[in-house]
């Protein structure tokens, strides 16, 4: 005689689980499956199947984390050196001036380097 079959389990019927949903969640699911008219178990399944590359999107949030961190620093490389050729120019104008409008040229001078000293202090207290 031959060994029983093995009943193969229906078509459509998975691993079961059984989980504990934080409240809020658990809120959020039950409001959905009301509004669609669906079972929670489906909700559930229907939430799970949108992110199937969840890994993937946590990386490219901590790279653009990252590319932001980079810009920020281009950025404040590129105000330096603003700043150091408006210092220039202003040294050069105080160089270039004579009679009267020398001190119109030194205080034009010293604007300038106190924006530099402003920006460096920012610079340093971010670090």
């Amino acid at each position: 005689m031959a060994p029983p079959r093995k009943k193969s389990p229906p078509p459509g019927q998975g691993r079961e689980y059984k989980i504990r949903l934080p409240e809020d969640i658990a809120q959020r699911i039950e409001a959905k499956a009301k509004d669609e008219q669906r079972p929670q178990n489906r909700i559930i399944i229907n939430e799970l199947a949108k992110f199937p590359d969840l890994e993937k999107t946590d990386k490219l949030a901590e790279l653009v984390r990252d590319m932001e961190v980079v810009i920020a620093r281009y950025a404040a490389q590129i105000t330096s050196h603003d700043l150091t050729d408006e210092l220039l120019r202003a040294v050069d104008a105080v160089l270039a001036t004579q009679g009267g409008a020398l001190p119109a040229a030194i205080e034009k001078l010293r604007l300038v380097r106190t924006g530099m000293l402003r920006h460096y202090q920012t610079q340093s207290k971010r670090k």
